[in-house]
């Protein structure tokens, strides 16, 4: 079917382009005016397209082909129920290596939507503006050049994968080798939701912190986080950001004490040897540490737990919560949280000094691990 859209610049863009991903269909959209009907008469055309070698992938509009199909990519079980209302409104018909998603919004504007910030970018009212903006620096709003360099060395991608940074760009993740996965597309927009929530949410001023890469030794290391965290109470909190920590009964208050860890609906308390600011490293991992845990031999006390994280925000916290808090920002589920205390030793004998460090690793889990002491400290636990 011919259609009499064909303006300058997306008709060089498709030039570029390799298509179709999907059979002959005739597409037609909720909406039919402006760039709504830009893009049903783009599909009727060419249904899906790559550009830029692959850096840029049109959605085809039907159910069978190559790649994610527009239906199914905007319904909200996808992956736009990880941003909360956030990507809301918009029609994603396109994305970028990174998955950076192109979209129509519903004033019919073309939109570049940031996939870690939730951050929308206004990039003209028809594809004939979007096209131009790709095409005057492809390879930075098109990838084109990290598409070419990344497949030459690790092989081609599939119709269905993505690039996704292991240290999230916004906290300063780089585009070396060791930062960068492939994933499933959806997959890359489920992990980043959570974070765009917590970047979205947080206060004008607040700090997000995330201050070390993960090590290129240990790819199983997803993200790494060293806070300062008031231990009010000698108690932290490892905890969901929409979990409340109801007035405990003085049996749960005696186990903390005992043990250093207890736990209640949505939240892991462990106990700290001093009421005072201490170092908290927070690792989460893709696979549990190893059978021979070294650091469990090496930390003075060792406990472990589970934690449903529905949210998809992990906090430590005193037990005032501040919203200037970092938020870590985790695709929700449940996690095995195991925490290491060091440095017990060294605290003072009025409990106001020491080295002791507490350092706190993730891993998802399918099992509901109760609270329990995988090494205890040898003598009385301080802070109690």
């Amino acid at each position: 079917m011919n259609t009499p859209f064909d303006p300058q610049y997306l008709a060089a863009l498709t030039a570029r382009a390799r298509y179709p991903l999907g059979p002959p269909v005739t597409v037609e959209l909720d909406r039919s005016d402006g760039a709504y009907g830009e893009l049903a008469a783009l599909l009727t055309r060419h249904n899906g397209l790559t550009a830029f070698n692959a850096g840029l992938q049109i959605f085809r509009a039907d159910a069978e082909g190559l790649g994610p199909d527009l239906q199914t990519w905007n319904a909200p079980q996808t992956w736009k129920h990880t941003y909360e209302g956030l990507a809301d409104g918009l029609l994603c018909f396109a994305q970028d290596l990174f998955g950076t998603q192109f979209a129509l919004d519903d004033e019919g504007h073309v939109v570049r939507f940031d996939p870690e910030t939730a951050e929308r970018t206004i990039l003209g009212d028809s594809l004939e503006h979007w096209a131009q903006w790709l095409l005057a620096d492809p390879d930075v709003h098109g990838a084109h050049a990290f598409a070419t360099s990344w497949q030459d060395h690790h092989g081609a991608l599939t119709h269905d994968q993505r690039l996704i940074p292991l240290r999230f760009f916004t906290l300063g993740g780089t585009y070396e080798d060791d930062n960068i996965a492939v994933k499933e597309a959806a997959q890359c927009m489920r992990i980043r939701g959570p974070l765009a929530q917590t970047l979205y949410s947080l206060p004008d001023g607040a700090h997000f912190q995330m201050t070390s890469t993960p090590p290129p030794s240990d790819p199983d290391l997803l993200s790494h986080h060293e806070l300062k965290v008031r231990a009010d109470y000698s108690t932290l909190l490892i905890m969901d950001d929409d979990a409340s920590l109801d007035e405990p009964e003085r049996a749960w208050f005696d186990a903390l004490v005992a043990d250093w860890i207890n736990t209640s609906p949505g939240v892991v308390s462990i106990g700290a040897a001093r009421p005072f600011s201490v170092p908290v490293i927070v690792d989460v991992r893709r696979t549990p540490p190893a059978d021979d845990d070294v650091e469990l031999q090496q930390a003075d006390h060792v406990t472990q737990a589970s934690l449903t994280l529905p949210s998809g925000r992990l906090l430590i916290s005193m037990q005032d919560i501040d919203d200037e808090l970092p938020r870590i920002p985790l695709t929700p589920g449940t996690y095995a949280v195991r925490i290491y205390s060091h440095g017990l030793h060294t605290i003072s004998e009025d409990g106001l000094d020491g080295e002791d460090r507490y350092h706190v690793v993730l891993w998802p889990t399918d099992e509901d691990h109760p609270a329990q002491v995988l090494k205890r400290y040898p003598e009385p636990l301080p802070g109690g």
